[in-house]
This record gives structure tokens, sequence and C-alpha cells, in this order.
């Protein structure tokens, strides 16, 4: 089956983030009048929802829903539970239970409450830097302190050190360890053996992971993304894991997620917690898209990955030729790219202001991402190729290389 992922799709004038509201994003200034006056229309490369639309069989579901007229308060149906399920054990090979997945209102919704009920006011949440900005927020405006472990880039590629990271777990202070896994922004999918080494040192010093999925469907051909509760080990098991089809299939707007808890007691106590956040129940049209996906959505994502791997291998051609400074870190998975500019001859602040007024494309200023981002942008390639080749034009004219 082949699918549309070329045709532009206009989402002025639809409340998008990216495209219509003028606030700051990730700690960063908002556009204002860089996108101002005359000039070509702005290209926001930013936030990580696609300009792709969702899945045909997802769009023919929410519709059938909205066909049955009655929207009332609802809860998951066992159809919800089973689809989430089967998806796992078909896409990557995990087996959960149905009575461990814990739908919820979006992955940072469900780590505030989590921080905000697991973590004793003072103590500390460790990041592994760089890394996804609402994470930081999450941690202090839960009462928490953030504690960071830089990741490490060598060769091209980022990397655990795992003596700093178990010197910061060591830390009677560190109560909760949030990993990105995939990790955004860098692209990595942490292999069982990486996963497995966390899963130990987060045991022998009793610190409770977090591990943020949500990307964990968008693997790049060839690569594999591990689940970190399908490692087999027991501190996994006690983990709280959160997934979806929210990036998966473009469906941020709709609001939900799945915590998966394995632990029983551990599980009670999640459920909890997301009670006491005052949130309940599920979207019916969310939860009949998501069924949706979870059933018959394979070929759609598959498909979907293809472009997003073409898309990367033409950024990766284009800054070898016309920005042979910047570089490319390959990613593993999500559809974010990881650009370098740190031998461009510029400051960061400088790339940036170039490429906001000059070019009027937006990228994420990897400083917004913690230790380790600056020099570096994100770039979202979930998009038309055309939209793409077009803001990079701009970009390499804006930096002076437009041969």
């Amino acid at each position: 089956m082949e699918f549309d992922f070329e045709t532009p799709i206009d989402r002025r004038g639809t409340g998008a983030v990216k495209w219509d509201r003028n606030i700051a994003t990730h700690g960063q200034a908002a556009p204002g009048e860089a996108f101002a006056g005359d000039g070509p229309p702005p290209i926001p490369l930013t936030i990580a929802d696609m300009e792709l639309a969702a899945p045909p069989v997802v769009i023919a579901a929410m519709r059938a829903r909205l066909g049955h007229g009655v929207f009332g308060y609802t809860m998951p149906t066992p159809a919800y539970r089973a689809a989430a399920r089967g998806w796992q054990a078909r896409r990557h090979g995990w087996e959960i239970e149905e009575d461990w997945i814990l739908p919820f209102h979006g992955v940072i919704p469900a780590l505030y409450a989590l921080i905000r009920g697991l973590v004793p006011a003072g103590r500390k949440v460790l990041l592994q830097a760089p890394v996804f900005p609402p994470f930081f927020d999450a941690v202090r405006r839960n009462g928490a302190e953030v504690a960071l472990d830089e990741l490490v880039l060598a060769d091209g590629r980022y990397a655990m050190d795992f003596d700093a990271l178990e010197r910061h777990l060591a830390d009677p202070d560190v109560a909760m360890f949030v990993l990105c896994n995939p990790h955004n922004p860098t692209g990595r999918a942490w292999t069982r053996a990486e996963l497995l080494r966390v899963a130990e040192l987060c045991a022998r010093h009793d610190v409770i992971v977090i591990a943020d999925e949500i990307h964990g469907d968008l693997v790049m051909p060839g690569q594999r993304f591990v689940p970190f509760g399908a490692i087999g080990h027991p501190a996994a098991a006690k983990a709280i894991v959160a997934n979806g089809l929210s990036k998966t299939m473009n469906l941020a707007g709709l609001g939900l997620c799945n915590l998966v808890v394995a632990d029983p007691a551990l599980r009670e106590r999640v459920a909890g917690l997301l009670m006491a956040s005052g949130a309940f129940g599920v979207n019916p049209v969310s939860e009949a898209g998501f069924v949706a996906g979870w059933r018959e959505g394979g070929p759609w994502l598959d498909a979907l990955m293809r472009h997003v791997d073409a898309n990367r291998a033409f950024v990766r051609r284009f800054l070898a030729e016309r920005l042979p400074a910047a570089r490319l870190v390959e990613p593993e998975a999500t559809y974010l790219l990881w650009v370098d500019f740190r031998a461009f001859g510029l400051p960061p602040e400088e790339v940036s202001e170039r490429i906001m007024r000059r070019a009027r494309v937006r990228l994420e200023n990897g400083t917004a991402f913690g230790p380790g981002g600056a020099g570096f942008f994100r770039v979202n390639a979930a998009c038309p190729r055309a939209m793409l080749v077009e803001a990079w034009e701009r970009i390499a004219v804006a930096l002076g290389s437009n041969r």
C-alpha cells in the first residue's frame, strides 16, 4: 500500500503551536518580529509533531466514532488494552499484561504527577543531557531538583558514561531517573546491554526509573528499539514505562498515552497519583483512533520511517555539499535530526539569528537541551521533502553558502 507523505498540508489557522502561536517554546524566545514583515512564509521545523496526516485507518476509526454521536465520560475499553498489548508484542517482542496498562492524558502530564507524588520535596531527579527541555520544567515545577548526567559524543555517536552515571545514582538525594528511550534529541536507540547496565545501577542505588518511550516505535530501517520493560531485569519490572501513539502516528493533540507498570504495588500507587491529578477516563475519539492505529497502522508506520530515513539521507548529503562545517549525528530512531554546527565558526546565537531572521526558518537551538547542547540544532524531518529542501536552501544562503 502506498501512502502520501509529499502533499503539503496547510496547518495555518488550526491553532497549531508551530504555525499559529507566537509563543516561546522549550525555553527559547518566541519568533516575534523575526517572522514579521515581508519575506517568504516562515518554515518551522521545531516541535515534535509531523507535517503529515495521521494514518487513514486512524482517521476512519475516529470518523466512525464521531458518527455514534454520544461522547460521554469514557473509560478504556477491553479492545483498547488488547490492542496496546498486541502492538508491543508484535512490534517489539514485549509481552505485557493488560492490567499493567494505565492510560493517561500525555507523557509530560504524567511525569508531572509522578515527580510530584514519588519524589520527596528537595530530592533530585536525574536526567541525561542534552535532553528534551520539558523534562527540566517537570522536575523544577514539582518541588524537586535536577541532577544532570552528560552523555558522551564520540565518533559521531552518543553513549552513556556508566562510571559517571553510577556516581550520580549513588547520591542519596537522587530518587528518580528519567530514561529517554530512544533518546531525544540525539536519536540513540539504547541497546539491551546498555539498558541492562542502567537497570543494574538503578537497582543497586534504589532509584526508581521512569522510561519515556514515546518515540519507541520510530526506529530507522535496520535499527531496533528495545523497551526497558523487556530486558528481563527485576529493576525493569519495577519501572514505569510511558508509551503510546502520539508521536508514532501524529496524534499528540489527542492527549492520550499509556503508563505500563508491571509491579502490582507500584501500579496501585501510580494509579492513585493519576487519579489525584484530577484527570479521569479517556477521550472516546482518541481511544478509537489509538485502537485502530495499534491494530492496523503497522504498514503506514513502516512507510513513514522509510520516508523519514530518505529525508535524513537528503540532509546528510546537503550538509556535505553545501554546509560541510556542519555535521549530522546519525539517528537510530525518532524523526528528529541533531545537527552539529560547532565547527561553523559562529556562536550558536549568531547561527540561530541568521536562520531565524534571514532564512525565516525555525530550528530548536541546542542550548535549550541543557549541557552538551550548545552549538547543536534539532531539526524535525517528519515533513514533505519539498519543505525540508526549501528550509535547508534558505539556511545555506543565510549562512553564506549559496553556490
